[in-house]
């Protein structure tokens, strides 16, 4: 049972039920999700949370793909199920390559064969386990596959981001079995 039940939107005000129908034709689901219907309880939390969502995670440089992938490491990582669970379903929605969804929800990073996405996705773990502990031999990785300081940007934004989105699952106690209901 979660700390916090989802705000319905038969119950939900106008705002948060503005925030509803963004995320899911944003995000291309059929509903919007516990994660954003828990919040529709505060339609300022709601819309702040879609807001970053869609500039970080759906919008931007780095193909919303390669950012799943990175959610999910991040999460898988800080052993956040709730959103392990639903941005593996993504991966799926997106065609990720599945051998590479399946290595990283494994927390099996060294199996991701393309180079490139395989620094990206440590260093978005990096850096939402310990961001002081990034190393300019890091950067420099990232800049050595063509990354620019706007695609570091973004995989710096991610990481933020899903913590950010950790925390509120964990701390609204979402759980896997109930996040699409």
């Amino acid at each position: 049972m979660p700390h916090i039940s989802p705000c319905l939107p038969t119950k939900a005000s106008h705002e948060s039920q503005v925030v509803y129908a963004e995320f899911q034709r944003g995000m291309g689901f059929s509903a919007a999700p516990n994660f954003i219907l828990t919040q529709g309880h505060s339609a300022n939390v709601a819309r702040g949370s879609w807001e970053a969502m869609r500039n970080i995670l759906v919008k931007g440089t780095l193909a919303r793909w390669i950012k799943e992938l990175m959610f999910v490491a991040i999460s898988v990582d800080r052993q956040c199920m709730y959103c392990a669970a639903v941005h593996v379903a993504c991966c799926r929605m997106l065609d990720v390559n599945p051998e590479w969804a399946e290595a990283v929800e494994q927390k099996n990073l060294e199996s991701v064969t393309d180079p490139k996405l395989r620094a990206m996705l440590e260093f978005a773990v990096k850096c939402a386990r310990s961001p002081q502990s990034l190393a300019p031999r890091e950067f420099s990785r990232l800049r050595s596959f063509g990354l620019g300081d706007p695609e570091i940007m973004e995989i710096i934004g991610m990481a933020a981001f899903a913590v950010y989105a950790n925390i509120i699952a964990d701390a609204t106690a979402m759980q896997t079995d109930e996040m699409f209901s």
